[in-house]
């Protein structure tokens, strides 16, 4: 078996024979590497530890937590530095949430108000004066995206109450509109009413 007999020299046999056994193991080297990934199975990632209490993951679509007055800001605007006596006046007032996350804030039509003022803060005009109706708005403030609320001011006076018996035009001169929405309120901005 071991003495190489045929027609060719005895070295070619030898390589043969080297050749098959190398064959030979590296396929049962193989079979065994198989047989031992089949029984471990696949590679299972590891638990991420987590720490005792640590809050879970919240749902995307848990409702958000309401906003605190620190992260909310009110500001006034007004269309034009200036209107002529008479004429429709566009004010607004938005509400800002300046916090890092979204949350839900009551915008009740009876919480927000526009004021229109002398400079010495002498009442001229309010948007709430002559509404008393109550609206259900708790809309959710995203981070640095304005709620807008527009009104057109007929550049008459009011009270509270609305006697409208008593509403008169604005003479000329020199007013500020402040938004407010609850006790937030807004720096003032000023305009004029001209002849």
């Amino acid at each position: 078996m071991f003495d190489p007999n045929g027609p060719l020299p005895p070295a070619v046999y030898w390589r043969r024979r080297a050749v098959a056994v190398s064959a030979a193991l590296l396929a049962v080297g193989l079979v065994g590497w198989g047989v031992i990934a089949l029984i471990a199975g696949p590679g299972q990632p590891e638990p991420v530890p987590q720490a005792a209490g640590a809050p879970l993951a919240v749902a995307a679509d848990t409702a958000p937590q309401a906003c605190p007055d620190e992260v909310v800001r009110v500001a006034a605007e007004v269309g034009q530095p200036a209107f002529r006596a008479g004429e429709r006046i566009g004010l607004a007032a938005t509400v800002t949430n300046t916090g890092p996350q979204r949350c839900a804030r009551d915008l009740n039509r009876m919480l927000r108000e526009i004021e229109v003022t002398t400079p010495a803060g002498r009442h001229v005009w309010s948007s709430n004066d002559c509404y008393a109706e109550s609206t259900n708005e708790q809309p959710v403030l995203e981070p640095g995206k304005p709620v807008r609320n527009d009104v057109l001011w007929s550049g008459l006076t009011s009270v509270p109450g609305c006697a409208v018996e008593g509403q008169k035009p604005v003479p000329p001169g020199d007013y500020q509109v402040v938004a407010r929405l609850t006790s937030i309120t807004s720096a003032p901005v000023p305009f004029k009413v001209v002849p």
